[in-house]
């Protein structure tokens, strides 16, 4: 019985420090997303630079509720289009994709981030694709709104 409360006490204390780390991680992770955003469009807008495309993005949009698919949001420059940047899992790769959606909301063009992301892209099935296009119409008509 003597052993049982600093056993107790041993494994509260324990678990405190694993709920404050891991508290401390999402703070990190919610804080930090500027900073992540704004890398992503540089990195972004350097892949569109070498595939010679005319796009740019110009910020982020802080509407991070994009329902069931995991990207970020930017503005394009010079358009009322928004952009996606995703990446699709495919025989556990994960291939870098940027969407253009209109402003009525529907994807004009899935754009491959890279040579890569380009070959690994014609080898998706084309309804795999729909499933991302159609996840991602689905959360930019709730940002357009």
């Amino acid at each position: 019985m003597n052993d049982f409360i600093p056993a107790l006490k041993d494994r509260a204390v324990f678990l405190g420090w694993v709920a404050g780390l891991v508290l401390l991680a999402s703070l990190l992770w919610s804080f930090s997303f500027p900073a992540r955003a704004a890398g992503l469009m540089r990195v972004t807008n350097k892949a569109l630079v070498a595939m010679d495309d005319e796009r740019r993005l110009s910020a982020p949009l802080l509407h991070r509720s994009t329902g069931q698919i995991l990207g970020c949001w930017y503005s394009v420059h010079e358009s009322d289009s928004l952009f996606f940047v995703f990446t699709i899992m495919r025989e556990g790769i994960l291939v870098p994709c940027g969407a253009e959606v209109s402003g009525k909301g529907e994807v004009v063009d899935i754009i491959p981030l890279g040579n890569h992301a380009k070959q690994a892209l014609d080898r998706i099935p084309q309804n795999l694709i729909q499933i991302y296009v159609r996840r991602i119409e689905t959360a930019g008509g709730k940002i357009h709104r």
